[in-house]
């Protein structure tokens, strides 16, 4: 007998994904955002500060020592919202369900084959999966931090890459251009590499990886244009990157999208770490041994040094009492400050030339030997990669990956009340236009929330444990059937429309190892402070899409015979 299966008209599948998407913005309703004024000068203030400014028509605002720290388009899409007049959670959920739908409809090839109304019940599952993934409403998508976005940007550029190279394999330019998108990988790269400075090094090997597998496809079929248009993703990139050097140029004076993690202040932190060092201690980049090398050696350091050494407000601030010195995480932004209170940061111009003569001076004495040397010359703020770390790098990428699979450190609320005065909140509020967990449970310092709040954070919290069951038997069976998978092809004669998707699910599964392996990585050697929720929220979407599409693909079971 033949099986019914769900069939959705073309009707019906758009207004269940409004009904979908209205649920996930409801959901959103319930949450309240989180500040601690005075607390994250690094992060959190520092992205409100910048922009409020931007709103003023100031750029990024006066120039000091965090202006240039960190990619800022985070604040460009704060004043964009205080524009328009969004409410910032719910925006970010929007976005969220944007990057879902697009990656949803980026797969859509793989069936093909079957019949449309069934094809757009799997591509409907398919935006449900990742729409109510529950990463995407943890606590810390309730900060006022580029975290809240990056993932969705992040998820827009995979989206982008796999509808592209899925349609090249499958589809002629006439029925399916790749155009549209290969601009919304672009748009999601530029976004994200604007975002985070370390997105470059997760995002542009799929994007390399994919365009050259693309590219060999596209040329054996002679489509010229569509190999021409592979450019459009990196052009989307150099727009974006060129847009903001320019601003910061105009304003400031530095061709840069920041003097953090490159120029001259990454010169001379990379060659500070150069200085060879006595100490053992985990996690430090410059000890305190190996500063005290590099005072004597260069003078122009020396103001610096009684507000890393003895300031005591400074050494509250940055340095690690259990290790009595200051973290690799901690020490370049402590002496950044350092630099501020002696008026290094009175202008970018003094800035880069303090640093780079700090840079040159320090790796003129490691060539001449006057400092001792344990590297070569580099430009970093992070640490050099050790021996020594692969094999808690391992063990930390291991925690990380289960850490993701458990959905762990998704409550869809933050413990913490948030701290400011009352004009703080009405600053925040009125910006943002959004409310924060500010009111306390009585006689507790913890936030309040009304009981039907709780009510749905608990039905979010149970979807989040029965989630976590499925993601993770469901990427553990998709790993085996996608490695089996390559048995047959010893056997038989490949083409593009099997080793594609094939190579596909294997990159979007690597580069989820690769993100679990850069932060563990920092976390290793700079920081210590466990795995983090936020700086893993990439590779939530990445699993849950292969494990969804490699069961798809290749998780089929004994084919049961149909009768008429």
């Amino acid at each position: 007998m033949k099986r019914n299966r769900p069939r959705l008209s073309r009707r019906t599948f758009w207004v269940l994904c409004a009904l979908l998407v209205c649920l996930r913005l409801a959901l959103t309703g319930f949450q309240q955002a989180y500040i601690w004024v005075g607390g994250a000068p690094l992060d959190d203030e520092l992205m409100f500060r910048a922009a409020n400014s931007i709103t003023a028509g100031q750029w990024l605002g006066a120039y000091d020592y965090l202006t240039l720290s960190k990619a800022m388009f985070f604040p460009v899409w704060l004043a964009l919202l205080h524009a328009l007049h969004l409410p910032y959670l719910i925006s970010g959920a929007a976005l969220w369900c944007g990057a879902a739908l697009t990656a949803a409809f980026a797969f859509s090839p793989l069936w093909r084959k079957k019949d449309p109304e069934q094809g757009r019940v799997l591509t409907l599952a398919l935006f449900a999966v990742l729409a109510f993934l529950p990463s995407s409403w943890a606590s810390y998508t309730l900060r006022v931090y580029r975290d809240n976005i990056f993932p969705a940007l992040c998820l827009y550029f995979f989206a982008g890459m796999a509808g592209m190279a899925l349609r090249a394999v499958f589809y002629t330019a006439k029925q399916k251009p790749l155009w549209p998108w290969l601009l919304a990988a672009g748009v999601g790269l530029a976004c994200a590499y604007l975002d985070r400075e370390d997105a470059g090094m997760f995002l542009l090997p799929f994007a390399g990886a994919a365009t050259i597998i693309v590219l060999v496809v596209l040329v054996g079929k002679r489509r010229w244009l569509c190999c021409a248009a592979q450019a459009i993703p990196y052009a989307v990139l150099a727009a974006g990157v060129l847009t903001f050097c320019t601003l910061n140029y105009t304003h400031y004076g530095v061709f840069a999208l920041s003097d953090f993690s490159e120029g001259s202040f990454a010169a001379a932190m990379g060659a500070m770490m150069r200085v060879d060092t006595d100490s053992d201690k985990p996690y430090l980049s410059v000890p305190a041994d190996a500063r005290e090398k590099i005072y004597a050696a260069v003078p122009e350091l020396e103001p610096l040094a009684y507000w890393l050494e003895e300031d005591d407000q400074l050494q509250n601030d940055f340095r690690d009492p259990g290790l009595d010195d200051y973290r690799a995480g901690s020490f370049y932004w402590a002496i950044r400050r350092a630099a501020q209170f002696e008026g290094i940061y009175a202008d970018a111009q003094t800035a880069v030339g303090y640093w780079q003569t700090v840079a040159d001076k320090i790796n003129a004495a490691c060539d001449a030997g006057t400092l001792p040397s344990r590297t070569g010359k580099r430009t970093a703020t992070s640490q050099p990669i050790k021996a020594e770390y692969v094999p808690a790098t391992l063990s930390e990428t291991w925690n990380g990956l289960c850490h993701v699979a458990g959905l762990r450190g998704c409550a869809p609320y933050e413990a913490l009340r948030s701290i400011g005065t009352e004009e703080d909140f009405a600053a925040w509020s009125g910006y943002l236009h959004c409310g924060f967990n500010s009111a306390a449970e009585a006689g507790k310092d913890t936030p309040y929330y009304s009981l039907y709040q709780k009510a749905v954070f608990a039905v979010m919290q149970g979807w989040a444990w029965v989630y976590s069951i499925l993601l993770t038997v469901g990427a553990v069976c998709a790993l085996f059937f996608h490695l089996t998978e390559l048995l047959p092809w010893i056997r038989k004669k490949c083409t593009a429309q099997t080793v594609v998707p094939w190579l596909l699910l294997f990159g979007i599964f690597g580069m989820a190892l690769l993100r679990c392996a850069m932060i563990a990585f920092v976390e290793v050697s700079s920081f210590g402070i466990g795995t983090s929720t936020m700086y893993l929220a990439t590779v939530h979407p990445l699993l849950a899409l292969y494990a969804f599409v490699g069961l798809f693909l290749y998780g089929r079971p004994l084919k049961r015979k149909e009768t008429a």
